[in-house]
Order: structure tokens, then C-alpha cells, then sequence
């Protein structure tokens, strides 16, 4: 067991304990090991990406740094249901500033600037078809913000897919009550 410390969050690496990776979104922890490089000792801990093949292994230290925290709770639930709902600012009309800025907030890994930006690039993509590199870049964001969201409402992705869009495009507020009381 390695104990993370980062961004106000304490979280203890347990084997089948799931996470969330800033750029890959939700991951279960295969295995938390010890090695020995140059003489010191270093744990690691291996993560196996949901939805993906990928298998992340960082040294449990560096995760602050790297941005793995816990799965959002009701409080962060909520929080990003107020984001999705909230008013887009203007955008930016030239494209290379407008996708280098969004290209930025995606990067961040923080969940409520990527709900901001699903929210922006949705609207946006029903004003006028988005470009191909705006379009990936909602894929990129979306996908891990969908995964997380429907394990902590215990929903399927289709089922949080729908609910996302009918908040950005409609000003539907889910009814999520009952999934929050176990989420909590």
C-alpha cells in the first residue's frame, strides 16, 4: 500500500482500487511494487487504463505530480453538472488560438476546466460542425470524462453520454439523486 499525497487528496494505492489518471481518465491499480534502482528503494504502482490497453507505471511518489486522483465524489458530481450547465463565454474566432487555448485546458487534467471544455466545443459543434482537430479534441476529452462519470453513477457510458448532452444543449438537470447517495 503507498500513500499518495497531492491537490488535498490522501489516497492509498490498493491493488483493484480505481483512480483516475489526468490524460487517460479512469484506471484500476493492477499492482503496487518495490524495486531497487541504484540502491534505493522505489515503489511503482501499475495502472490498467479502462476502455484502452494501455498500462501506466509511474513511481507511486510522483503522482501528485503526475495528477492521479481519486474518482470525482457527489460534491464534484454536482459541481460539474453546474459547469456543463452554465453559459459558454465567447470564443475565440481565430482557429489556431482557439485550438492551442482548448488544446491548454485539456492538458490541465483538472475535471471541471475539461467539463468547461466539453461544454464550449458541444455548443460549438451544434452552431457550426466543428474542424476535424476541434472534433478529436472533444473525442479526447470526452471519452475519460464520460468513463469516470459513469462509474461514479453506476450508469452506463451511453446513458452519461445523453445526460452530458442533454445538459450542454438543453438545460436538463439530471436527476441524480439516488446515484449520488451511493457515490458519496
Amino acid at each position: 500500500m503507498a500513500l499518495f499525497q497531492g491537490k488535498g487528496h490522501a489516497l492509498n494505492f490498493t491493488t483493484g482500487q480505481v483512480v483516475v489518471h489526468p490524460h487517460h481518465g479512469p484506471a484500476t491499480v493492477k499492482k503496487v511494487s518495490t524495486r531497487t534502482i541504484r540502491k534505493e528503494k522505489v515503489t511503482y504502482v501499475q495502472l490498467d487504463v479502462h476502455n484502452s490497453d494501455l498500462e501506466v507505471t509511474m513511481p507511486e511518489n510522483r503522482a501528485a505530480e503526475v495528477g492521479v486522483r481519486p474518482a470525482v465524489d457527489a460534491a464534484g458530481v454536482r459541481q460539474i453538472i453546474d459547469v456543463l450547465l452554465a453559459a459558454s463565454p465567447e470564443q475565440e474566432t481565430v482557429w489556431s488560438r482557439r485550438i492551442k487555448a482548448n488544446g491548454d485546458r485539456l492538458r490541465t487534467g483538472e475535471i471541471l476546466i475539461i467539463a468547461a471544455l466539453i461544454r464550449d466545443l458541444t455548443r460549438s459543434n451544434e452552431e457550426k460542425r466543428l474542424a476535424f482537430g476541434e472534433m478529436k479534441l472533444l473525442r479526447d476529452a470526452s471519452a475519460p470524462f464520460v468513463t469516470e462519470l459513469a462509474l461514479v453513477l453506476s450508469k452506463t457510458e451511453d446513458e452519461v453520454a445523453a445526460m452530458v448532452d442533454a445538459a450542454i444543449l438543453e438545460g436538463v438537470r439530471p436527476d441524480i439523486g439516488q446515484e449520488l447517495a451511493t457515490a458519496s
